[in-house]
C-alpha cells in the first residue's frame, strides 16, 4: 500500500461530511479526464464530487481503501 494517511487531510473534512450524512454506502476510484478520482457513492448509487485526484491509480486505490475503512469503524469517540 502506497498511500499514507497524511495525504488525505486535504479532503478530510469532506469525507467526514459524506460519511455522517448517513448515505454513504462505499468509496470508488474511477477515472475521469486522465486522473484516477477517489469518489462516493451513495445508497442510490449516485455519486458525490471528487473527493480526491491522483495520476497514479495505486493512490487512488489505496485511498479509497482508507476511505472504506474508515467508513467502517464504529464512531467511539463520539459515543462518549
Amino acid at each position: 500500500m502506497t498511500a499514507k494517511l497524511a495525504e488525505t487531510q486535504l479532503w478530510q473534512h469532506n469525507l467526514v461530511s459524506l460519511i455522517r450524512s448517513g448515505l454513504f454506502l462505499r468509496a470508488e476510484a474511477r477515472q475521469c479526464n486522465g486522473l484516477y478520482t477517489v469518489v462516493g457513492v451513495y445508497t442510490d448509487e449516485t455519486t458525490s464530487a471528487p473527493l480526491a485526484k491522483y495520476s497514479d491509480p495505486r493512490r487512488a486505490d489505496d485511498a479509497a481503501y482508507i476511505v472504506n475503512r474508515l467508513a467502517t469503524v464504529s464512531p467511539l469517540v463520539e459515543a462518549n
